[in-house]
């Protein structure tokens, strides 16, 4: 997954828009409920659904901002591994026609 996430930054920084696989791995990770690009300021938003506020009908979104510049390791820190969650990452390296010589494969 390491590979990827890398793959998955690089291509943001190029394209300057983030992938379907991506925002999927990042709404997964962080439980949020939305997730964007911001082209300006070379950042990613992600918005999470503030649980501890229920004070309103509507729901209080958060927002963080992670720089795609700099260290990945909001990201690398996001990773569970629990059966569930390990299932949910083998589907996404099935979606992605991806070269296995260019890195370690693990079966576990």
């Amino acid at each position: 997954m390491k590979v990827i996430v890398a793959d998955y930054l690089k291509e943001c920084i190029e394209c300057e828009e983030l992938s379907e696989d991506f925002r999927d791995l990042i709404k997964y990770n962080f439980l949020a409920k939305y997730v964007s690009f911001n082209k300006e300021q070379k950042t990613i938003e992600i918005g999470i659904e503030d649980t501890n506020t229920n004070n309103s009908h509507y729901p209080i979104i958060q927002i963080f901002t992670f720089p795609i510049e700099r260290s990945n390791k909001w990201l690398k820190d996001s990773f569970n591994y629990q059966n569930d969650d390990l299932a949910f990452y083998g589907k996404l390296l099935n979606r992605r026609k991806y070269s296995y010589r260019d890195a370690e494969v693990v079966v576990l």
